[in-house]
C-alpha cells in the first residue's frame, strides 16, 4: 500500500510529494506546524491544536488557508486511505507562505500540508516507564515572541534534543536567562508536591502546550491544586516527582533530571489520576 499525503487541495502518493525549493518554510523556517495524536480514527484535542495554529498564523501575518475549515474531513480521509483508522497515528499539519518573495509585513496566501503516519507505541511506552532529562547549558530569552508559537524554525529544539541524547538522556530542559525552568525540547514540565502540581508560567518563555492546558483545566475540575509559578532547579530537589507532557506521549514521569532522582512509586497515584483525563 502506498501512503498518501495532502498538499494544497489534493491527496497524492507520498513518494510523489514535492515542495518548491523557494518555499519560505523550507528556506527560513517561516511557518507553523502541529503534531496531533489520533487513536482509532479520533484525533485528540484537534480544536485546541487548530486554534493554536490560527493564533500563530495571525501572529505571523499569514492568511488562514482556504481549506482550514475542512481539516477534520481531510484528516479522516487520510486516516482511511492510509489504513490507520484502527491504530494509533500521528497527524502533522504544516502551514507556510506560498509567495517566497513577499514582504514580511504583507498578508499572503498559505499552503497546507497534512501527513498521517503510524505512532510508534513502543517508544511512547518506554517514555511512560520513566525518562531521564538533562538541563541544557544555554539559556533562552523569555521575551522571544516566537517561543509562543509552534514555528517551523525548530532547530534550537532539535539541537537541544540531540545534545541531550548524545549525553545519554531522553529529553533536554531549557532554562531562561533568569535561571527559571521553561520546558523540554518537545514537552512541557510539571512538578508534583504531595497532591499539588506546579508548572512554569507562559511568560517564562514556553510554548502554550495543548496537553499542558488540558492538565491545568482538568486538574482544577478534579480538585487538584495546580499553580503556574516561576520554578528553579532547586525546586526539583524539593518536589516529590515530576513529569513531562506532549500530544503524543500525553504524560511521562521523570525518573531524574541531571543528578536529581525521583521515586516514581511516590507519585504513581496522582499520575494515574491524571491519565484518566485522556480517556
Amino acid at each position: 500500500m502506498r501512503s498518501v499525503i495532502y498538499i494544497n487541495g489534493a491527496l497524492i502518493p507520498e513518494n510523489e510529494a514535492v515542495i518548491s525549493p523557494f518555499n519560505s518554510g523550507f528556506l527560513f523556517g517561516e511557518g507553523l506546524f502541529e503534531t496531533i495524536r489520533a487513536d482509532n480514527g479520533s484525533p485528540f484535542g484537534l480544536p485546541e491544536h487548530l486554534e493554536r495554529m490560527r493564533s500563530g498564523l495571525r501572529q505571523l501575518n499569514l492568511k488562514i488557508p482556504d481549506e482550514f475549515d475542512r481539516i477534520t474531513t481531510i484528516i479522516a480521509d487520510l486516516l482511511h486511505n492510509n489504513q490507520l483508522l484502527d491504530k494509533s497515528a500521528v497527524i502533522k499539519l504544516i502551514c507556510s507562505p506560498t509567495d517566497p518573495g513577499r514582504a514580511i509585513s504583507a498578508m499572503t496566501s498559505t499552503s497546507l500540508i497534512i501527513r498521517t503516519t503510524a505512532l510508534k507505541l513502543d517508544e511512547i511506552e518506554k517514555r511512560q516507564r520513566g525518562m531521564q532529562a538533562l538541563i541544557l547549558p544555554w539559556r533562552r530569552n523569555r521575551a522571544n515572541p516566537l517561543l509562543k508559537i509552534k514555528s517551523l524554525n525548530y532547530l534550537e529544539n532539535r539541537y537541544g534534543l540531540n545534545d541531550a541524547r548524545s549525553a545519554g538522556f531522553d529529553e533536554g530542559i531549557f532554562l531562561n536567562q533568569n535561571e527559571e525552568l521553561c520546558e523540554g525540547t518537545f514537552s512541557n514540565i510539571f512538578l508534583i508536591r504531595g497532591n499539588d502540581l506546579q508548572t512554569p508560567p507562559l511568560d517564562a518563555g514556553i510554548l502554550p502546550g495543548t496537553t499542558r492546558a488540558l492538565i491545568l483545566q482538568r486538574a482544577q475540575q478534579a480538585g487538584i491544586t495546580c499553580q503556574e509559578t516561576p520554578l528553579f532547579v532547586n525546586d526539583l530537589k524539593l518536589c516529590d516527582g515530576a513529569f513531562l507532557t506532549s500530544s503524543l506521549m500525553r504524560l511521562a514521569p521523570l525518573a531524574g533530571i541531571n543528578q536529581i532522582n525521583f521515586n516514581l512509586e511516590k507519585s504513581l497515584p496522582l499520575r494515574h489520576k491524571l491519565l484518566t483525563f485522556f480517556q
